[in-house]
């Protein structure tokens, strides 16, 4: 892994979380167009988050604004995994990628890495369909839950959104009384 590290307050809920993720160093196919992750994550595996950084491209791909891979998607997705998330998320993406890798084996008879671009889209865009349709299995309740995360974390980030303020204004955590009626005067409280 580089040793730049990104650090982005990300908002989720009514909570902030600063995720400190390092970037991804990966190597990028011209044979099936697929950045392969070369190491480890904070949580996901080189070839979990391979299949996560394709699939959050093939969701917000480069077009003439940044794509997800621009702005580090899946660097903030596995950092959010170690500062946020519960079991059950951690489960749950996890779930959605070995299930994706499971369902190009079957289909394919090739991991989800090796398909060639344009079948990986299409892999997608079912799985995306099929996800919004019969939305009470485990593989469309997981896929909807990180498709919008990927998208949360896009439209967050800085790149994209280099106006976004989370709390407007610093923290003061110890305020008098004098100060709390101020405040509250002008209409903040």
């Amino acid at each position: 892994m580089h040793e730049i590290k990104i650090s982005r307050r990300v908002f989720i809920g009514a909570t902030a979380y600063i995720v400190s993720a390092p970037l991804l160093a990966s190597i990028f196919s011209s044979k099936n167009q697929i950045h392969k992750i070369v190491d480890n994550g904070q949580f996901f595996n080189a070839k979990e988050l391979t299949i996560l950084t394709d699939i959050a491209e093939i969701m917000i791909p480069k077009t003439d604004t940044p794509g997800a891979t621009d702005v580090n998607v899946s660097s903030v997705l596995d950092g959010l995994m170690v500062t946020w998330a519960g079991e059950k998320t951690k489960q749950q993406y996890r779930y959605i990628i070995s299930q994706l890798d499971s369902i190009a084996q079957a289909t394919y008879q090739q991991t989800y890495s090796h398909l060639a671009l344009s079948i990986r889209q299409k892999l997608i865009v079912e799985l995306d369909k099929t996800a919004f349709d019969k939305q009470n299995t485990a593989l469309s309740k997981s896929y909807r839950k990180l498709k919008e995360m990927i998208f949360h974390v896009y439209y967050t980030s800085e790149l994209t959104n280099p106006d976004f303020v989370l709390i407007p204004g610093g923290y003061r955590g110890d305020i008098t009384k004098n100060e709390l009626t101020a405040i509250q005067k002008r209409g903040y409280l």
